[in-house]
């Protein structure tokens, strides 16, 4: 059919064409190779609509991953332009009110937008996929579970039959609570699934988990960067090493030399800068809203409290407010756990950081010296000892879940700490 298609556009190319026709006694058009040549083409323009031209991934390296290998000569674009502009930062002044005039501050926007878009790349990958898919399908299910609220709530007054043909009738709603229901259902399934292949996943890159420990992960508001940040560490570790390798060809160029330990110097601003942002959230977002809650709770345990010993009211109120005082206590409790596992989290950062910054003081002066390939492994092997030997890539201590109650507790401050 494809290629019928691509003959039929030379016919009537060539049909339509005055001066085509001037030629049809000086040459004969072999239409099989006519139309295998056109149809090369029509798969171009197709290609192109179709959101461009599909680009063939090269074959996967000894030491990256396929993902990785794929996007090298993105990434490696986005590094070195990132390491450009990191250069011309040097010779722009602080800050400038002249308008369209550089200064630092707008050339590090620029900076940032490079380092995201190689971030993009370097949470890819197995365990990167697993934890996206895992992520959306959490959402989804969540949605999925308020709809379902909602058809049933609608069921109540829905008639039995109607003309109406867009009213929906009560056998209406039961065929979309059912269709629903089992969706879910399907989705929680497959959620335990992705939730035990992301273990292995995560161990093939260090991270030693259980399935629960890895739940409780998933579930967390710093979970995710968690994993994130474990996900980055171990293609950046890939990264270096190639760069190691290609740095090794014996070409001794200073320029060659020069480039890779740029993007090795960039590759530290990467991951200082992913955790600088996983510190950020927790002081600005986390902490503060987690202290709301529990200031909240405790006003409310206090009310109930006092309550609970008043006579006006009755003996099964009196005991209500009393159990009510008892669920507030628990959300006080299981705050205070998350409250010391953020600053767990964010203390064991911020030794990764110390580590991330001392490391990247030598490699900024190794890139500044351009010193020799042979001074580059050195250097290299270095920055991957400090890699391998940061406490962000070790899963904190948990004992929250000490009682159903207080299970139910932590996803609900989970649920309101990600609003």
């Amino acid at each position: 059919m494809k290629k019928f298609l691509a003959c039929l556009t030379l016919v009537l190319t060539f049909s339509n064409s005055a001066f085509a026709s001037g030629w049809t006694g000086y040459f004969t058009i072999d239409w099989g190779k006519a139309g295998d040549y056109v149809s090369e083409k029509w798969d171009d323009v197709t290609g192109w609509f179709g959101g461009g031209k599909e680009e063939k991934i090269p074959a996967s390296d000894d030491i990256l991953t396929p993902h990785i290998a794929s996007d090298w000569d993105k990434l490696t674009g986005n590094l070195t332009d990132a390491l450009e502009l990191r250069d011309k930062n040097e010779k722009l002044p602080k800050k400038t009110w002249l308008p369209f005039k550089e200064d630092q501050r707008s050339n590090s926007k620029k900076i940032n937008a490079l380092l995201d878009s190689a971030l993009k790349i370097l949470v890819g990958g197995e365990a990167g996929d697993l934890r996206r898919e895992a992520t959306e399908l959490r959402e989804k299910t969540a949605r999925d579970k308020v709809e379902l609220d909602n058809l049933r709530n609608k069921r109540i007054n829905a008639p039995e039959d109607t003309y109406m043909f867009w009213k929906m009738t009560k056998k209406d709603a039961d065929k979309k609570i059912s269709r629903l229901e089992e969706e879910v259902k399907n989705d929680e399934k497959r959620l335990a699934e992705i939730n035990s292949n992301l273990t292995a996943s995560l161990k093939n890159i260090g991270l030693e988990l259980d399935n629960s420990q890895t739940e409780i992960l998933l579930n967390s508001v710093t979970g995710d960067d968690l994993l994130q940040n474990t996900i980055v560490f171990s293609n950046v570790k890939t990264v270096v090493t190639k760069l190691e390798q290609l740095s090794q060809n014996g070409t001794n160029s200073f320029e060659i030399t020069r480039r890779y330990t740029g993007m090795y110097l960039v590759l530290n601003d990467l991951l200082i800068h992913t955790q600088e942002e996983l510190v950020r959230k927790i002081d600005e977002n986390y902490k503060p809203k987690l202290n709301v809650i529990k200031s909240e709770a405790e006003n409310l345990r206090k009310d109930a409290l006092a309550k609970s010993n008043q006579n006006i009211y009755t003996v099964e109120q009196r005991k209500a407010f009393a159990n009510n005082a008892k669920s507030n206590e628990i959300t006080i409790q299981v705050s205070n756990l998350y409250n010391e596992l953020l600053d767990s989290q964010k203390l064991t950062t911020m030794n990764s950081i110390k580590s991330l910054r001392l490391n990247r003081d030598l490699a900024e002066n190794t890139y500044r010296t351009v010193r020799s390939s042979g001074e580059l492994k050195g250097l290299i092997q270095s920055g991957l000892s400090v890699i391998d030997s940061i406490d962000t890539l070790t899963m904190p201590e948990l004992k929250i879940f000490e009682t159903g109650a207080m299970r139910l507790e932590f996803e609900e401050i989970n649920r309101r700490l990600k609003k």
